[in-house]
């Protein structure tokens, strides 16, 4: 297995996984072009990708969907409600098939959505089953509820948004209100946040950790690490790798 982010931030939003010859991308934050660019570096033909998971209709996480998918001839996977919010037909993609809350198999990997409290319609984190691995991606929420929790339980890897730091966001240049958004229980999880997450979700099994979606902003990758390291560290038995995902892509993958 194999997880690539390919631009993770507020600019744009995208990862690539593989099971063996199975290709998944999990979002399309970028535009068509620049997504083929970067999967071409990573020794992926664009063309390869089985299907295109969208977790919701924010355009840091759908920009270049529409585009690629009917360039490369890639289906897209996302819930009836997230097409909507795109205001798009399913006929602006090669194809379009509905994600339901049950989820579904494709090519023997198993897809479970799982609902994510964060400003759009129906936002969803992915749990990818394959080759006996269990991925976990939540990378924009607001707050952990007991049911992400859960999800996040028992992944080998797992990909959580470590969006901001609480100092930095609270003396930083944005307006009041989007400083609200954003620390809201519908925005982005802070440092301190996805820390806690960790601390309450990584276990023996967990074999690494990646943290996503860092603001340029209002964050630092020293600051998410540290954070994280702080609570990983607090159990002697954790042997967990970390990786930050910070900026344009592609940046080192992680292979299990």
């Amino acid at each position: 297995m194999r997880l690539v982010p390919l631009a993770s931030g507020s600019r744009g939003n995208a990862t690539l996984v593989e099971f063996g010859r199975t290709r998944m991308l999990v979002d399309a934050g970028l535009s068509a072009r620049a997504l083929a660019r970067s999967l071409e570096r990573v020794g992926v033909a664009p063309g390869a990708v089985g299907v295109l998971l969208l977790s919701h209709e924010h355009e840091d996480h759908a920009r270049g969907a529409e585009v690629f998918s009917r360039t490369h001839g890639v289906p897209v996977l996302c819930s009836v409600e997230t097409l909507e919010a795109l205001d798009v037909s399913p006929r602006s993609f090669a194809a379009w098939h509905p994600l339901g809350p049950l989820g579904c198999e494709f090519e023997g990997i198993r897809i479970e959505p799982f609902p994510l409290p964060h400003d759009a319609v129906a936002p969803v984190g992915f749990v990818l089953h394959g080759q006996g691995l269990r991925i976990g991606i939540a990378t924009d929420l607001g707050h952990a509820t007991p049911l992400v929790l859960e999800r996040l339980r028992g992944c080998h890897l797992q990909m959580l948004e470590a969006n901001h730091d609480d100092r930095l966001l609270r003396d930083g240049p944005y307006p009041p209100r989007l400083k609200r958004r954003v620390a809201g229980r519908l925005g982005h999880l802070s440092n301190l946040e996805a820390s806690a997450v960790l601390e309450q979700t990584v276990d023996a099994d967990c074999r690494c950790v990646v943290l996503a979606h860092l603001s340029e902003q209002n964050n630092t990758p020293s600051l998410a690490r540290r954070a994280a390291l702080r609570a990983l560290g607090t159990d002697p038995g954790r042997r967990v790798a970390l990786r930050v995902a910070a900026g344009p892509g592609p940046l080192p993958g992680v292979e299990l």
